[in-house]
């Protein structure tokens, strides 16, 4: 048997591993986060920060969840700025999203119908609404709006995400969790069907339990070659605006770009969907070509912002574009928590708080059993 300590090892310094850590040291575990590179570094610090509900017609476990984890993000930012003493940008917004035909308006009446009915209110106004030309334009006058208007959800939010992640990080090591970067994971270790530590080259770490959530990194042990690597990458490229002032106040979103504005003049734009990429993280002329064609369309004063930052990521998606969340099959004390593709941010409050409830009680109050690595 190997000796456990600490409590619990976390493979994958992400939003999702600094979550799941912060949650677990609250409890009393004694935790550790193995990062390969920097915390963050990976896929969370590619999002954009962009945070909307899943629409109702999807009303899997999945969209429930993520939901679930949305109506109660800003406490979590509150928690998060209190217990750091960090800044933690949060605004909610809200998100209009353009209407390009007949079919989508009546797509939209129906989602607008749903969220009225089966979602709490938010602060202030209806839910969710459908706007027409007119009154899009009277919200955001520079806006160059589709013929049907334009859905307005008012549960749409963002958030700063690499002031989230320096928060996590801070919180994190106030709790007592001990945080190795530059820390590459070879193996997981097993003795007796129990997972019990990590061999880092010639170091070894013994743990009573280990947690997987190293994005397109993670890596199920004792399986074939096929099974062992479930979560994979979905290429993302985005970019960085700089306006002359506040063009746009709101979330907006034209098929499948959207841009994210913040009130300092930055405009975020997103994003391209690119599977067959594989671990290539490099900009492409076609997909920034693609972006700055999509910002334009939507708002033309974009045509002389400054281009101030391109980049890709890595979406970390698991099969059929679901996480990974529960127990390893087959080793003991083994669990995972990844592969949630384009909604990582938005789910990493209530999966840690679920994720904590399964390792140390072996139960939540939620079923996840879809989601397990059977």
């Amino acid at each position: 048997m190997c000796d456990a300590n600490p409590d619990v090892l976390i493979v994958g310094g992400g939003v999702m591993g600094l979550s799941c850590a912060w949650r677990l040291a609250q409890r009393g575990a004694r935790t550790t986060i193995l990062e390969e590179n920097r915390c963050g570094h990976g896929a969370s610090r590619a999002a954009l920060g962009a945070l909307w509900p899943s629409p109702l017609a999807r009303a899997g476990p999945l969209q429930n969840l993520q939901r679930a984890s949305l109506w109660n993000f800003e406490s979590f930012v509150r928690e998060l700025r209190s217990v750091s003493g960090l800044c933690v940008d949060y605004r909610r917004p809200g998100k209009l999203e353009f209407l390009n035909s007949p079919r989508a308006l009546e797509n939209a009446r129906c989602q607008v119908a749903a969220a009225i009915a089966g979602w709490p209110a938010p602060d202030s106004g209806q839910v969710m609404e459908i706007l027409n030309r007119d009154q899009v334009l009277a919200i955001e006058p520079r806006l160059i709006v589709a013929p049907h208007g334009a859905q307005f959800c008012r549960w749409s939010a963002q958030v700063e995400v690499e002031q989230i992640l320096a928060a996590l990080v801070a919180a994190c090591r106030l709790a007592g969790v001990t945080i190795r970067e530059g820390c590459h994971v070879d193996q997981i270790e097993t003795a007796n069907g129990r997972a019990c530590g990590a061999r880092m080259g010639v170091d070894r770490l013994a743990a009573g339990k280990v947690l997987l959530c190293a994005g397109v990194g993670t890596r199920l042990p004792g399986l074939s070659h096929a099974a062992e690597h479930p979560i994979v990458p979905v290429k993302g490229q985005a970019l960085r605006l700089r306006a002359a002032g506040v063009l746009i106040g709101h979330v907006v979103k034209n098929g499948p770009i959207f841009l994210v504005p913040w009130p300092d003049g930055r405009i975020l734009v997103g994003s391209t969907t690119e599977p067959e990429a594989g671990f290539d993280t490099t900009n492409t002329a076609a997909g920034v070509q693609t972006l700055l064609h999509g910002a334009v369309e939507i708002c033309p004063e974009l045509k002389t912002a400054v281009l101030e930052r391109i980049w890709a990521g890595l979406r970390p998606a698991g099969p059929g574009n679901r996480p990974l969340m529960g127990r390893v099959g087959g080793v003991e004390n083994l669990f995972i928590c990844a592969g949630h593709y384009k909604i990582g941010i938005g789910m990493a409050p209530l999966a840690a708080a679920l994720m904590a409830d399964l390792i140390l009680t072996g139960k939540t109050p939620y079923d996840i059993s879809e989601f397990a690595p059977t």
